[in-house]
């Protein structure tokens, strides 16, 4: 893989996650230029700065190596009748339903606290 590859799929998860190239120094200790620097294939990284980043962007080394955007925005299909778009994504039903019932426990979790209040 090369360092503008890898510096790619680093910006692209980043912005996905909602982390700036700040936030990102910060969280892996090195200054906002070193990760500009990676994320232009302008430094390449030394391993532990790239465990350091999957880590924070909550993604396994071979996701961030292997990243594929179409593996999450694979189609979208425009709706004939009303022009509406549908996108789908590879992510697992299971997962899916996992994450929404975390969602529901938090929000119910949300809800005892405020009453308490």
């Amino acid at each position: 893989m090369t360092n503008q590859a890898l510096g790619e799929n680093i910006r692209k998860i980043r912005e996905l996650k909602g982390f700036s190239q700040q936030n990102l120094a910060d969280e892996i200790k090195v200054d906002q230029k070193t990760i500009s620097r990676i994320e232009n294939g302008e430094l390449s990284p030394k391993f532990d700065i790239i465990v350091a980043i999957s880590k924070i962007l909550s993604v396994s080394l071979s996701q961030l190596l292997s990243f594929n955007e179409n593996m999450i925005f694979n189609n979208y299909n425009q709706y004939q009748q009303g022009g509406k778009f549908v996108a789908y994504n590879n992510t697992e039903i299971e997962k899916i339903e996992e994450l929404y019932k975390l969602l529901l426990s938090e929000k119910d979790e949300i809800i005892a606290l405020l009453k308490k209040n």
